[in-house]
């Protein structure tokens, strides 16, 4: 739907329902007086702003159509238009996009090509900073699994050398032995990997965030 023209609403103060209306989602409902009091365009503007569908007047419309109560659509709608001016701009797509929030598909034509192109670029360096992170918590978890081996590592070697024990179990101390060390190389040998990646995506994340005019 294409925005109006009016001089974009800037609401001074919203009624107590429309602070109830974002802070709980209307997850209890609207009372009776909250359907009467309430300011429509204020709501709409809300719900706009906010990246909301206009459909979202259809819960409003349902819970006070439970107390016999009537919307003003056409505030609503208004409302919401503007809100959804506010809402379509760059710098809020890209802070949208960065955070991995979702994109609604609610901007009119004449400023989704824009906002589109904010948001992708906010959602890939949302995406860089997920791997890095991920490949930090990887390397993390390597290096101290490396430490774990060679505390076990020394602690079965001590069993060996000092303790008496049957053939059957320095066999099966051997063996625990093996397995350590084939883990412990095994898991150096992936570090410098991991590094090399890690170091790619932060070359990535920072040319990503380089010159970014949101």
């Amino acid at each position: 739907m294409r925005a109006k023209t009016a001089t974009p609403y800037r609401p001074q103060a919203l009624v107590s329902l429309a602070l109830a209306v974002l802070i709980t989602g209307c997850a209890s409902g609207l009372s009776k007086e909250e359907c009467q009091l309430a300011d429509w365009r204020t709501i709409g503007y809300e719900d706009g702003v906010r990246g909301l569908p206009q459909s979202r007047i259809a819960e409003h419309r349902k819970d006070c159509a439970e107390h016999n109560v009537a919307l003003n659509l056409d505030a609503y709608r208004s409302g919401w238009e503007q809100g959804v001016q506010s809402y379509c701009q760059p710098g809020n797509a890209y802070r949208l996009g960065r955070s991995g929030g979702k994109y609604g598909g609610i901007c009119p034509a004449g400023l989704e090509t824009v906002f589109l192109q904010a948001y992708g670029h906010g959602r890939e360096i949302h995406v860089l900073e997920t791997e890095v992170r991920r490949l930090q918590r990887t390397l993390n978890y390597k290096h101290k699994r490396i430490a774990d081996i060679e505390v076990d590592l020394r602690d079965t070697g001590i069993d060996l050398v000092t303790g008496e024990m049957p053939t059957e179990q320095r066999v099966v101390l051997l063996d625990e032995l093996r397995k350590l060390e084939e883990e412990r190389a095994a898991t150096k040998a992936e570090i410098p990997f991991l590094e090399a990646e890690l170091e790619d995506q932060r070359q990535r994340l920072a040319t990503a965030s380089a010159g970014r005019p949101y």
